[in-house]
C-alpha cells in the first residue's frame, strides 16, 4: 500500500518536472483527434504540476500560517482589552439593536467588547 503511493507520487513528480514533447507533424497536417490527443499531454503535466504545489508547498504554508497565527492570538489574549474611554463618535447609535437590551451587537463579548455609553461588563459589574 505504501509502496504504491510511493510509486504513484514519484510518477506525478517525474512528470511534473517533464516538458511536453514536441508535436509529431505541424499542426496544419494534424487533424482534430491528433490535436486533442496532443494537447492531452502539457495538461496532464500541469495538473502534476498543481497536485505537487498543493501537497509540497501550500498545505505547509497553510499549517505554518495557522500556527503563527495561533501564537499571535494566544499573546493577544494574555492581556485585557485596552481601557473604555466613551468617545462620542464611536458611540453613535440612531436606533437601539432590536435584542436584548438594545445596547448589545449580536457578536457581543462580555471580555472583549464595552457596552456604550457604560463600559465593560467586567468594570460595571
Amino acid at each position: 500500500m505504501i509502496n504504491r503511493a510511493i510509486g504513484i507520487l514519484r510518477g506525478r513528480f517525474n512528470n511534473a518536472l517533464s516538458h511536453a514533447p514536441p508535436p509529431p507533424k505541424p499542426a496544419a497536417e494534424m487533424n482534430i483527434i491528433e490535436i486533442t490527443e496532443y494537447n492531452k499531454i502539457p495538461s496532464g503535466i500541469s495538473a502534476d504540476r498543481w497536485f505537487l504545489f498543493t501537497w509540497i508547498v501550500m498545505v505547509p504554508v497553510t499549517i505554518a500560517t495557522a500556527v503563527n497565527a495561533y501564537i499571535q492570538e494566544m499573546e493577544h489574549l494574555s492581556h485585557g482589552p485596552p481601557p473604555y474611554i466613551p468617545y462620542d463618535h464611536l458611540t453613535q447609535k440612531t436606533r437601539r439593536y432590536p435584542w436584548g437590551d438594545g445596547k448589545r451587537s449580536l457578536f457581543f463579548h462580555p471580555k472583549y467588547n464595552a457596552i456604550p455609553g457604560e463600559g465593560y461588563l467586567a468594570d460595571i459589574e
